[in-house]
């Protein structure tokens, strides 16, 4: 599973959608898997509940 903070990104271009790990992918530039576009975040959460 992932780490504590989860990423919701889209893809600017195709409009693909992809939920990654927040700790890997933040301040990396995602490659969209559909087209040649970059994911770019819609906004992140913490996984864990407290």
């Amino acid at each position: 599973m992932y780490g504590e903070l989860v990423s919701w990104q889209r893809c600017a271009g195709c409009g693909a959608e992809a939920e990654l790990p927040g700790d890997e992918t933040a301040g990396v530039a995602v490659p969209c898997p559909d087209c040649t576009g970059s994911m770019t975040e819609e906004f992140s959460w913490d996984a864990v509940a407290a």
